[in-house]
């Protein structure tokens, strides 16, 4: 399974400081968390969770549910066939089931978007994504060498204009992949929830 080392190794090779002179690995992983975030709105993580309800009440803690995006339905009573899908509304942290059976302390199913991670344990990308990540990693860490912001004295004078152009391009390349990856078959029925 891939882990953030082998998509910060990969991130090293397209910036050529497989050598680790120029980028920290903490700078590595801040340019990652930013890319996983922008293809996360693209292409979330999908995940139907069961989440605990209150006995006598209509409102669903959501505060629990880490790299929430958005919840696309909420199933109750969980488990019926055919899934009864209720309407509801968020506010805040707190999603409400605006019609059904009163809640008694039993699961609610969420069908939730959520945040790509990548860890030293694996990731929750998909292999197709893992190069889009990388790529948006990449310009984003080029940018930040363009800018100055790395505070390296270079005796290279072409050095800041090479990562402009290269960061220019990735970003360009990036967008134009979220574009492509955020129009594919993802669930797209909101009339029963929020959405």
């Amino acid at each position: 399974m891939t882990t953030i080392d082998d998509l910060r190794a990969r991130m090293r090779i397209d910036l050529q400081d497989v050598s680790m002179e120029r980028w920290t690995d903490a700078a590595l992983d801040r340019h990652l968390r930013r890319a996983l975030a922008e293809l996360s709105r693209a292409a979330p993580r999908e995940e139907r969770l069961s989440v605990a309800t209150t006995p006598g009440g209509r409102e669903v803690a959501l505060g629990g549910i880490a790299g929430l995006i958005a919840v696309a339905r909420a199933e109750y009573p969980a488990g019926a066939e055919p899934p009864a899908f209720r309407r509801f509304s968020v506010f805040g942290t707190t999603l409400r089931l605006e019609e059904g059976p009163l809640p008694a302390g039993d699961d609610v199913v969420l069908w939730c978007r959520l945040l790509h991670t990548a860890d030293g344990t694996g990731t929750s990308l998909p292999p197709a994504l893992e190069d889009v990540a990388v790529l948006g990693a990449t310009a984003f860490a080029a940018a930040e060498a363009a800018s100055g912001t790395l505070e390296r004295l270079t005796l290279n004078p072409e050095t800041a204009a090479g990562y402009a152009t290269m960061a220019r391009e990735r970003e360009t390349a990036f967008r134009q992949l979220l574009r492509e990856v955020g129009g594919r078959g993802r669930l797209r029925s909101w009339q029963l929830g929020g959405g």
